[in-house]
């Protein structure tokens, strides 16, 4: 099979749906859970960097590298092997291995004694979370027709902010509580303080979650994908059709994850250190904007983008992100700058809205990608944007703030800074790649 034939996409796919309807929604749910859970653990890390600095006495730099490098430099790399494994294997027993490493290592976070210790366990956290989106993604490919795919995703990417929204929420909570108590003292464990006692807790139902992924249907079971090329060989003729679409893909969608995990990284911090917020209500006011304008701007951003492409826009996946870039650029830093939370909130909800992109820029990659390379193409943009987002995006704010400002309670003006420069440059790339996206859904349907 040459690059070419691979890519061909049956029209029918655009309508057709390959299970029950109710089935492949249903299946959005299930996989929804593993990523609430895989958020819970990952963002209760921005909530506790008081504690956490304060115990372990680093920098806000520092501090960073273990939020950011240390996690998504592993979660990055090792998403390459997991994709290679789910274009291969069981997609579902990726899931569940996935789910279980990364909640043994959210405890390993919680049972770390120094920070070399607490680095080892957040390297494992990233490697656990590697396993889960490539398989997603290529499970939900099989399952959604075209048209469908920027909601389904959209939905599927819901999880992340409900699981954000759990973490500051009920981390804030939790560590309030367990401030108030000192701690707390686990058999076979010893005296815990009270940030190692709340990743303890949120690590523990990653046992149940773990093998929910088993009641989605998984079409490929027992069908045999037939190749003249070479994996590597297809994959790499694949990606040479189309290099700028990638490129743009890849980038712009990296930057908007720059965007969307040092904000979420630094503002519990801006919160408590700009406005004045404890860091329950820092974790309350989050949670209760990540549970309800977040989900609209995930579920929004793929409905809204699935109808414009429904029309006949075949690059309304990066156009409508080129577009919100701009407007974001000039919104997002009058949040930060303010000291007011009536002028703040408001504000950073239209960012929090605009900001979720998985639904489309999956959806958009999944058509123009044939079946049997998703996996591995779904790997490599995890590489990208996690890359770029968890390593630019915290590092980049906090690398101002210690040394441009030298000041932490400047972070307002650091965040301000990052948001601007980043949004402006992802406009840029974004409209770069118009074309070329149009191209890559043209050679694949």
């Amino acid at each position: 099979m040459t690059a070419d034939e691979a890519s061909v996409t049956p029209p029918s796919q655009l309508d057709s749906w390959p299970v029950a309807p109710r089935l492949a929604w249903f299946s959005v749910v299930v996989l929804m859970l593993a990523t609430i859970l895989g958020y819970l653990d990952r963002q209760i890390f921005s909530l506790l960097v008081g504690p956490i600095r304060s115990s372990l006495e680093i920098t806000d730099f520092q501090f960073s590298l273990l939020q950011g490098v240390a996690f998504g430099l592993f979660y990055a790399v090792f998403g390459l092997p997991f994709g290679w494994l789910v274009d291969r294997t069981s997609r579902r027993a990726v899931i569940t291995v996935g789910v279980l490493l990364w909640s043994a290592a959210t405890i390993g976070c919680g049972l770390s004694q120094n920070v070399q210790q607490l680095a080892l366990a957040r390297f494992a956290v990233g490697v656990g979370e590697a396993a889960l989106l490539p398989a997603v993604f290529s499970l939900l490919a099989d399952i959604f027709p075209q048209r469908r795919l920027g909601l389904a995703f959209g939905l599927f990417g819901t999880g992340s902010t409900i699981g954000s929204a759990l973490a500051y929420s009920g981390g804030g909570l939790l560590i309030r509580h367990f401030e108030k108590l000192g701690g707390a003292t686990l058999p076979l464990v010893g005296a815990l303080q009270p940030w190692q006692v709340v990743f303890v807790i949120v690590g523990l139902p990653g046992a149940v979650v773990a093998f929910l992924p088993w009641l989605v249907p998984d079409l490929r079971k027992g069908r045999r994908i037939e190749r003249k090329a070479s994996p590597k060989g297809l994959l790499l003729a694949f990606i040479g059709k189309n290099p700028t679409y990638f490129l743009c893909h890849f980038g712009g969608f990296g930057l908007n994850a720059v965007l969307a995990f040092g904000t979420a990284a630094w503002t519990p911090a801006l919160l408590t250190r700009h406005m004045g917020l404890d860091i329950a209500q820092a974790g309350l006011l989050m949670g209760i904007i990540g549970s309800t304008i977040g989900l609209l701007g995930y579920a929004g951003n793929g409905w809204l983008v699935d109808r414009w492409f429904a029309a006949g826009q075949r690059d309304a996946h990066l156009r409508y992100y080129a577009y919100s870039f701009v407007f974001m650029a000039v919104v997002a830093p009058i949040a930060f700058l303010s000291t007011s939370l009536w002028v703040f909130v408001p504000l950073y909800a239209l960012v929090f809205v605009l900001l979720p992109f998985s639904g489309p820029a999956v959806a958009h990659l999944q058509m123009a990608t044939p079946p049997e390379l998703r996996g591995q193409v779904s790997a490599l943009f995890a590489l990208s944007y996690n890359l770029m987002g968890m390593t630019l995006g915290p590092s980049g704010v906090a690398l101002v703030t210690d040394y441009v400002f030298h000041d932490p309670m400047m972070i307002h003006k650091s965040m301000a800074i990052m948001f601007f420069t980043t949004a402006v440059l992802g406009a840029i790339v974004f409209r770069l790649g118009l074309k070329p996206s149009r191209r890559a859904l043209g050679d694949a349907v």
